[in-house]
């Protein structure tokens, strides 16, 4: 609990957002596999500075989540361009800088130049689509269309994209940069709120055998104080810090 202006804020989620979180988890890592077992966090490196930096970045994550082999094209829309008719998005594109595509299984990712001014959005954007990518190619579960961008946000998590998941939902949230960014983030939307995210990282790190120290490097401050408040919750939870198989098992 912290205190802001006066203003209690409580970072962790609600009993049966916690509930979701942990069950949602669970079952990414069991339909995708060895890359959602792993214990890794990827860390954010140097800001794309265009497409060609941005498409080797995504290439280079791609490495090591188990879509080395998974091609895709990288489409940057200008002004009142339109993604590729013959292609069906995957999700609901309505609110993100960068969306996936699929036609005959083949990827595209489409993209605007407003993504390269925040590296939180770009890294959480890359960390969002390339989850997409790998549930759509072992199968897109059954999940309340209310839910499918935080349930794909989830997948990032269990890939190891958890602090970019994080750090993105944060201004998401408090539709800001920090100014100067040209972005209009009144119209930018994330699946999972900042707590929600948080408390993702810290379940599927304690999980994972990762050490707070880890998943704390790379986060901004109320990231950080949210990963706290989580990580302290679930490290007295056997139910939650145990593993997988009882991740979803939330005391009444």
């Amino acid at each position: 609990m912290f205190n802001f202006g006066g203003t209690s804020v409580d970072f962790l989620p609600d009993d049966d957002a916690r509930a979701w979180v942990a069950d949602g988890l669970a079952q990414h890592r069991a339909r995708l596999g060895p890359a959602a077992r792993e214990p890794r966090l990827l860390e954010t490196s140097s800001k794309p500075r265009d497409l060609d930096e941005l498409f080797d970045v995504m290439c280079g994550v791609q490495a090591q989540v188990g879509q080395a082999e998974v091609e895709f094209s990288l489409v940057e829309l200008g002004p009142g361009e339109k993604p590729p008719a013959d292609y069906a998005a995957l999700g609901d594109p309505e609110g993100h800088l960068m969306h996936t595509l699929v036609r005959d299984g083949e990827y595209a990712v489409v993209t605007v130049p407003q993504l390269f001014k925040v590296p939180q959005l770009l890294f959480g954007a890359v960390a969002r689509e390339l989850a997409r990518i790998a549930v759509h190619r072992a199968g897109a579960p059954a999940v309340d269309p209310r839910d499918l961008e935080g349930d794909t946000e989830l997948a990032a998590v269990a890939l190891g994209m958890g602090v970019w998941i994080a750090n993105g939902a944060y201004l998401y949230e408090n539709a800001c940069c920090g100014g100067g960014c040209g972005v209009d983030l009144r119209s930018v939307r994330t699946g999972l709120s900042m707590p929600e995210a948080c408390f993702a990282l810290a379940v599927d790190s304690q999980q994972k055998g990762l050490s707070r120290r880890v998943a704390l490097r790379h986060l901004e401050p109320n990231q950080k104080a949210a990963l706290k408040s989580s990580w302290g919750y679930v490290k007295k939870q056997p139910a939650l810090a145990a593993g997988p198989s009882q991740a979803a098992a939330l005391p009444g």
